[in-house]
């Protein structure tokens, strides 16, 4: 799948530069759209889950400020699974890179008559470009981190032109369009958890105590979309190891994908005091389990953007590229980010970091910043 995605590109690229004349560019006198006039908004956030997560400070301090805006999503089979049933949203579509399906998704898009669309893919995408103006033509266009494609967008913000933050800080300054001071919005937003899913994860997490409320709950992640962000197995149970002699009393919960399955079971046999999320949690039982560890350890992943949306401490361990690192680093933390000595990978990283970072981490306990 890898190997067609230059040519992908390629093809947008070229549907772009034959398309690009008929392409709505932007308005010269743009002022901040009147929330109070607006009716329906379009969110497009047809990425990953992490991309999602980091979003939701977005939905939450528009409606704060405007509470009668109804607000839509644009999403993707990858992210569909955290807000399906959130009622933050008044209608959620589906991007699903199926052709027959995306234009009869374009086609009820255009029937709620939408006030205004707003990319939240934080680059130049062509494919996001083309949903900004065929979803609700004519309306106003809100995007960010475009360069190429600025001109198409009524409002943009850059974050290479200025000052960059933290990945939810730059998105949040999408608000200013609605005259909105991101600086004053609140940077932590959970995702909606359903209450049965929360009680499931109420229950498991109470038997893994062992009725023992001083017992430390730690979270460790074995899992990652790509080889280059896993850490080994023996480097989790020397670390681990670590973990439960300085804590006796903490009981550590091994989080894993169904395919890193057998990988967990073979940890667990190894270790005293370990246990297992159980097999074919939802992610938003997953979540709700998240929200209750005391800190969890992880490569970079969603995870721990959902952790921090909850105020969990993370022990984040990234590449060394630091583009990627300090967009995407645990928000709100002074400490518990372990980086390694290169560009491509988190193999290099030692058990001695990753130990120093949770026992600095478990001092400082860093709550996300309000």
């Amino acid at each position: 799948m890898d190997r067609l995605k230059p040519i992908e590109h390629a093809f947008k690229a070229s549907v772009f530069l034959l398309t690009r004349l008929l392409l709505k560019r932007k308005s010269s006198d743009f002022r901040p759209l009147d929330g109070a006039a607006l009716n329906k908004v379009l969110f497009l956030r047809p990425e990953k889950i992490g991309d999602m997560v980091i979003s939701l400070p977005v939905f939450d301090g528009l409606k704060q400020r405007f509470p009668h805006i109804r607000i839509s999503i644009l999403g993707s089979p990858k992210n569909e699974a955290l807000i399906r049933h959130d009622p933050r949203f008044d209608r959620i579509f589906m991007y699903r890179k199926n052709l027959w399906h995306d234009i009869a998704e374009l086609l009820r898009i255009r029937k709620e008559q939408f006030d205004c669309v707003v990319d939240m893919i934080g680059d130049d995408s062509v494919t996001a470009l083309y949903l900004s103006q065929l979803c609700a033509p004519g309306k106003p266009r809100i995007g960010v981190g475009k360069v190429k494609f600025r001109e198409f967008y009524d409002f943009n913000y850059d974050p290479r032109m200025g000052n960059t933050g933290h990945i939810i800080q730059n998105t949040l300054r999408l608000l200013e369009a609605f005259g909105i001071d991101s600086r004053t919005v609140d940077c932590a937003a959970k995702p909606y958890i359903p209450p049965d899913a929360d009680k499931r994860a109420a229950q498991f997490m109470q038997s893994i105590r062992d009725n023992n409320p001083e017992s430390i709950l730690i979270g460790y992640n074995l899992s990652a979309g790509s080889k280059t962000r896993l850490w080994g197995l023996e480097n989790a149970q020397v670390l681990l190891n670590r973990i439960r002699e300085h804590c006796p009393k903490s009981r550590v919960l091994l989080i894993s994908v169904k395919a890193d399955r057998p990988q967990s079971e073979q940890l667990a046999a190894k270790l005293a005091g370990v246990y297992q999320v159980p097999p074919d949690l939802s992610l938003l039982e997953a979540s709700a389990i998240l929200a209750r560890l005391d800190v969890l350890i992880s490569p970079d992943t969603s995870l721990v953007h959902i952790a921090r949306s909850f105020d969990v401490p993370v022990v984040g361990l990234y590449s060394r590229f630091m583009k990627n690192f300090l967009l995407w680093r645990p928000f709100g933390q002074e400490v518990g980010a372990v980086v390694s000595g290169n560009d491509g990978n988190i193999h290099d990283i030692t058990v001695d970091q990753v130990f120093d970072a949770f026992v600095k981490l478990l001092k400082s306990r860093s709550p996300v910043p309000r």
